[in-house]
């Protein structure tokens, strides 16, 4: 055994083991500190983006309130619907965007519009109005061109339907046409045409008061009977004599409302149509609905007459000038962009305005039927002359 070890002691040193070489150990450390300068660089990239995201959403410029006046049916969804975009933290150039949504009267406003605002009395100008319908788009358009920002859209619609007495809804539902409305209204014992002897004329009331579009739309309904065109009402249809007779037809032979609002006029709507001071108003559908949606049997009945529907289209009016800055009117364009989603259109659609949303369900009043032949916008020109058959001026 010792000669064995002898041996091998013999034989010289031990081999050594090979190690890495030192050109693949200084090109491994080469490629970690590349690696690690990406690393870094997107880190760094990263926050400096998160950092200039939060400074913008810092409200560097501080809060911009965007006023809106709407309409007032329709104004508390239009709160609810700006709580929910002041939440998505909206922010243009360094200004956090906030929407102050408040009602007020068309005829007020579009007085005030092309005249002088009053901020004592009216609050700030605002950046933005949603009216009823197109009918006062088209007023303040033909008054002050100037003073609205691109196009009007509409955000929802409503079509304007008749509210009768039972017995004349019984009658009248799915024989009655707009074009008969005058000759109805007008003329001692017309309703025998009907089929109701002995009860007089339609005493259908033309609402002038606040919240009245539906009264103006009804008359462009008729007026558009009296032209051959398919098309949507001209002003040289609208100024045709024929026109200015039927709607004072209209007029003339209407009962008196309360307040001049539908809703008065509504209540006046008895049961027995021989004493009902009020048989017939012509208002929108969503109106009807909301007042009404409680009722387990229903007290009046809606119809649609023949004839192409008039629509409530709550047009989305953006404003300019001086008064109303650049931020200010991107602030509400942002806002109606928001508006548009199919999430915030169920806001409004869940109170009885049609949009890409939903209905709520049908009642013992409003069924939501479809609008087969909804009644194309007149021309500024055409709604502007009816407007002043109705309300004067």
């Amino acid at each position: 055994m010792a000669q064995h070890r002898r041996h091998r002691d013999d034989d010289g040193p031990a081999p050594q083991r090979r190690g890495i070489s030192r050109g693949l150990l200084l090109g491994i450390i080469a490629v970690m500190i590349v690696i690690a300068m990406v690393v870094a660089w997107q880190h760094f990239a990263g926050k400096s983006d998160d950092e200039g995201t939060n400074a913008a959403r810092s409200c560097v410029e501080g809060e911009l309130p965007v006023p809106i006046v709407a309409d007032p049916d329709i104004v508390e969804a239009l709160n609810t619907v700006a709580a929910a975009f002041t939440r998505t933290n909206p922010v243009i150039r360094d200004h956090c965007i906030r929407v102050q949504v408040r009602a007020g009267d068309s005829k007020v406003t579009l007085e005030s519009l092309t005249g002088t605002w009053d901020a004592a009395s009216m609050g700030d100008r605002p950046a933005a109005w949603i009216p009823q319908s197109t009918i006062w788009s088209a007023e303040l358009a033909t008054a002050k061109p100037d003073a609205i920002e691109g196009t009007p859209t509409s955000l929802v619609t409503t079509p304007v339907v008749l509210a009768v007495q039972p017995d004349l809804g019984s009658k009248a539902k799915g024989t009655l046409q707009w074009s008969q409305l005058p000759t109805l209204q007008s003329s001692d014992g017309s309703l025998s045409t009907l089929g109701l002897p002995g009860i007089g004329s339609l005493r259908m009331a033309m609402p002038r008061g606040a919240q009245s579009d539906a009264t103006s739309l009804a008359a462009q309904a008729v007026a558009s009977t009296l032209t051959r065109s398919t098309g949507p009402l001209t002003g040289d249809d609208a100024a045709l004599p024929r026109v200015a007779s039927v709607v004072n037809a209209l007029i003339n032979g209407a009962p008196e409302s309360q307040d001049g609002t539908a809703t008065a006029a509504l209540k006046a709507i008895g049961p027995d149509i021989g004493s009902s001071p009020v048989r017939a108003v012509p208002i929108t559908e969503q109106k009807l609905y909301q007042l009404t949606k409680g009722d387990e049997k229903a007290t009046v009945t809606e119809i649609v007459p023949g004839g192409p529907t008039p629509i409530a289209d709550y047009p989305l009016i953006r404003l300019a000038g001086k008064q109303v800055s650049a931020d200010a009117s991107e602030g509400a364009a942002a806002f109606f962009d928001f508006l548009a989603t199919p999430r915030q259109l169920a806001v409004l659609t869940a109170l009885g305005f049609r949009g890409d949303a939903p209905l709520p369900k049908a009642t013992a009043t409003v069924k939501f039927p479809e609008t087969p032949d909804p009644m194309p916008a007149p021309e500024n020109e055409a709604a502007v002359t009816i407007n002043r058959l109705i309300y004067g001026g």
